[in-house]
């Protein structure tokens, strides 16, 4: 890897962590998507079968309160570019 490639994976990372950052605070708090199509059929979360218990419920860590919204994010996008990074490698391999 050479330090052209090194250098874009850190803009990645550190734009990652900013969006992370700021997203609570700037996110809608109206539901869209899965949650709304819920609401709209007058489901509620307490109805909905888990198959599988998130481990942050609605992206957040109760704890923290605006700090685990925070942190859930930034892990999440973390875990993310390690797999892409984790895929990318296998491919490369392969080929």
């Amino acid at each position: 890897m050479d330090k052209r490639d090194k250098t874009l994976i850190i803009v990645a990372i550190v734009i990652c962590i900013v969006i992370s950052c700021l997203s609570p605070f700037i996110a809608s708090g109206d539901p869209d998507g899965l949650e709304k199509s819920a609401e709209d059929a007058n489901v509620s979360e307490e109805q909905a079968v888990e198959v599988i218990a998130p481990p942050f419920p609605d992206y957040t860590f109760e704890p923290l309160e605006s700090i685990g919204e925070v942190g859930v994010l930034i892990i999440g996008a973390l875990l993310t570019l390690v797999c892409g990074w984790g895929i990318a490698e296998i491919v490369k391999r392969r080929s």
